[in-house]
Formats: structure tokens, sequence, C-alpha cells
């Protein structure tokens, strides 16, 4: 989040800590949110362009108003307290609000100038963002989109502590405070080198794999979960041999004969092309995985945002289409 500590010196805010009123300048706020965030005085004065000892100065300013530590300090470790930590869940959500103030105020200018952080799984964000970043833009060239790649369970919690305006993830559940949009669904094939036997066949089923070595995504992978819920359904226990955060080296591994995997089609088609791997759909019935758009339920959705996801919603249809193919 970034924020312009000249804008607010004389902005106040108050909340209540152990039963106390305590009134908090905005920058005194950010300044210990920062240090908290970054766990060092020092990286907290660079990234906000001031020095050591004035950022030491205001947190001593907070301890000493609150009439309580903020920070353990072990060595050159620093650690957030108990009310610190209370300290640090006002802030977080103070400051997120006041950025979307800004981006309410700001949203007059239109399109021409803004930025748009972005929060995505490992499949969605590698292979389908790219095109729709594309076309955004060529649309909206001045507009800044900054992707953090992760898994689904991080994107989830980005986007509920405001740290990302958007996310696109994988299979999820109902989660309170988030708007959920469906954006696409693909199917997940089993992959093989050439030389294995599944590679000869034409369907396999999920039985089929126990006692396979099994190369997985990391946990907390929406497709890790969606493949391990599909195999326990038919009493299969996979062997896992090693998991992966990226299809790449998931692809890879498979060519160079550590393992077999479940992955997207689309992900792997050019491979399969190539004849570098050979892609065997399952008998009776396809692993169909679906991808979502999340925002917090109480984000302004800006000028910027509604562009994005109004071309989002357009691309997904291509996406589909060529998946199938």
């Amino acid at each position: 989040m970034g924020y312009d500590l000249r804008k607010f010196n004389k902005f106040y805010l108050s909340c209540p800590l152990s039963g106390a009123l305590f009134i908090v300048k905005f920058n005194q706020l950010k300044i210990f949110y920062t240090v908290a965030q970054k766990k060092s005085f020092t990286l907290a004065a660079k990234e906000l362009f001031l020095t050591q000892p004035a950022v030491t100065i205001q947190i001593q300013k907070l301890e000493a108003d609150y009439e309580t530590k903020l920070f353990d300090r072990v060595g050159k470790k620093i650690f957030l307290t108990e009310s610190g930590k209370t300290l640090h869940s006002y802030a977080e959500k103070i400051l997120a609000l006041f950025a979307q103030a800004e981006e309410a105020l700001t949203d007059v200018k239109g399109l021409k100038f803004g930025k748009l952080t972005i929060g995505a799984s490992a499949t969605v964000g590698s292979y389908y963002l790219p095109k729709i970043f594309e076309v955004f833009g060529k649309q909206y060239p001045d507009i800044e989109i900054q992707m953090n790649l992760t898994n689904s369970h991080q994107v989830i919690e980005d986007i509920l502590a405001f740290k990302s305006d958007l996310g696109f993830v994988g299979e999820l559940r109902s989660y309170e405070g988030l708007v959920i949009i469906p954006f696409l669904e693909e199917e997940l094939v089993l992959i093989v080198p050439p030389d294995h036997p599944f590679a000869h066949g034409e369907r396999v089923s999920l039985r089929d794999l126990a006692g396979q070595p099994f190369i997985a995504r990391e946990a907390g992978s929406a497709t890790r979960e969606l493949v391990e819920e599909k195999a326990g359904r038919r009493g299969v226990s996979l062997k896992v041999v090693m998991d992966l955060a990226s299809n790449e080296a998931i692809k890879k591994a498979v060519e160079t004969g550590l393992g077999i995997s479940i992955i997207s089609r689309y992900v792997v088609q050019k491979e399969v092309d190539q004849g570098l791997l050979r892609m065997v759909p399952f008998a009776k019935e396809k692993i169909m995985r679906k991808f979502f758009i999340i925002y917090h339920e109480d984000k302004y959705l800006s000028s910027i945002i509604r562009a994005f996801l109004n071309v989002a919603s357009k691309l997904s249809s291509h996406f589909w289409r060529k998946g199938e193919a």
C-alpha cells in the first residue's frame, strides 16, 4: 500500500486499546505499520525515506502515549507484542480504508493513469493472465499492473487484507468477506513420459494411479487439493515422490521420467504437440477445475478495476475454446 505521509500531517485517528482512548497521528501509524511489516527499523526507514533515528523516535512516542511496549527487541530482531499485534490489526484496516478513499477520489480522473494490484495462483497467473494484460494494456497503456504470483490460499489472504485489488484463484469454498465471480473452467489431464506404459493407452482411471510415483503441486495449491480430493473419493492414496511449486517444473520432472502428474490441458498442450509428453484423458469422467475472480466485499470498484473485469470476462470464453481444441 502506498501513502503520501505529507498529506495527513494533521490527520488524527482514535480507537480503544485496553480500555483507554488513544489518538495517533496518521504519520506515526504508517511508520509503526511499516516497521511491523518489514520487521526492521532500518528497512522501514528506507521505505519511508526517513532516517532510522526518526523512525525510532516515532515508535518510542507511540509506546509512551500508549504506556505499553509495541515491539520486543531480541538482539537485532524485533517482534510485535500483544499490544503491537492489536494496533497492527487496526492499522492494516485504517490504511487500507484510506487507500480506498484516495482511489475513490482520484477515480474522477478516469482511466488515464492508475495502478492495479492483482494476486493470482500459479496456473491462471502464468498462462491466462498475460493475454488479459496484453489486451488491457493496449486499451489503457498508462495503467500500471502489479501481479503477485502465489498459491490460492495466499491470494485469498491478500484480498481479505486489502493487499490486492483483485484475485484469481482455483477451486475455493465460500469465504466470508469475499465477492466471488466465475472466470473459466479447464480440464485436468494425466501427463506421462512418451515411454511410459500409460502413454500407449487411450484412457486411464484414477485407480490406475495407485502405486505410481506422482509429482504434485505444493501444499496450499488448489490443483493439489482438487486432485487429492478426487483420488480420495476413489479410494486412491497418491504416492507423492515430489511436490513442486510451478507447472513448468512439474512438466520438466515428468519429461525426465521422475514420475507422472495431473495438470491443465491448456498448460501442457505445447509439450504434447512437440512430442515431449503424452497427455492421457481420464475414463468415465473428466476432471474439471474452475477458476474464480475474487475481491473484498468492501472494496471500492474503481473505473480501472471495472475495465479490467470487463476485459477478463470477454477473454474467458476465448481461453475455454482454446483449452478444448
